[in-house]
């Protein structure tokens, strides 16, 4: 549409133009001549007539006959000016316009470089961060590993009376009887006190289980006694021959 505007604008100048350089000396020769008449200056007079005759001779000339042909040949000239000029800015404006698109996907292109770039070094970034991160959660698993190991303290090994009342408890569960705690002190020859103790222990260590009846305290092995009284270092004869 602007290009329309500005074709327009120029063709209307150009058409002034020609219509004041056509004006200008046919207009010159009555004001020359009403000047000399009026200030009585014959200076101007041999050019100005020069220039009427040559005009009044053009004049002639364009009111003689013209052939068909010529009209046709000045018609068809023209017309191939009027498409070469305007195939020529047609061509300038496509190239402009083709030159302004090509900047706009140059900056495009720039930016698109621009953000791959700002990517691969923020991914760059990412991976140094994610081994420091693995590098302190081993760190951390480590620290958390040696802080339960200082809490929690090392399980000593039972004592010659623990295991006796634990290798008590398992004749016991293997003969499919009550294991009371006042019976199994008289068998394993302990005091009471003895007995009570190691069950206690026992008991903590989660080896055996206890509950109560009219009897009294009775004991008995969990899965975990069970695993220790198999345990292939546990002399069972040694304890039981008591």
């Amino acid at each position: 549409m602007q290009s329309n505007d500005v074709k327009q604008a120029y063709g209307l100048k150009l058409l002034k133009w020609l219509a004041a350089a056509m004006l200008v000396p046919v207009l010159g020769v009555p004001a020359t001549k009403l000047a000399e008449s009026y200030y009585d200056v014959s200076f101007f007079s041999p050019a100005i007539a020069g220039l009427w005759n040559w005009i009044l001779s053009v004049g002639t000339w364009l009111g003689q006959p013209v052939s068909v042909q010529l009209w046709l040949l000045l018609t068809i000239a023209i017309c191939t000016v009027s498409t070469a000029v305007a195939l020529v800015r047609v061509f300038r404006d496509s190239n402009r316009e083709r030159e302004a698109k090509d900047a706009i996907l140059d900056a495009t292109y720039a930016r698109i470089d621009a953000a791959i770039s700002e990517i691969d070094s923020l991914d760059e970034e990412l991976g140094k961060t994610r081994v420091k991160l693995d590098t302190a959660e081993l760190e951390l698993a480590a620290a958390l590993a040696k802080v339960e190991s200082l809490l929690t303290p090392k399980m000593q090994p039972l004592s010659e009376h623990q295991r006796t009342v634990i290798a008590g408890i398992t004749t016991y569960d293997n003969a499919d009887k009550e294991c009371y705690v006042k019976d199994l002190c008289q068998k394993i020859n302990f005091t009471m006190v003895q007995t009570d103790g190691a069950v206690d222990v026992l008991l903590k260590r989660k080896l055996i289980e206890e509950y109560y009846t009219n009897g009294g305290r009775v004991v008995s092995l969990t899965p975990d006694g069970r695993a220790y009284v198999l345990d292939p270092d546990f002399d069972m004869p040694s304890l039981t021959s008591r």
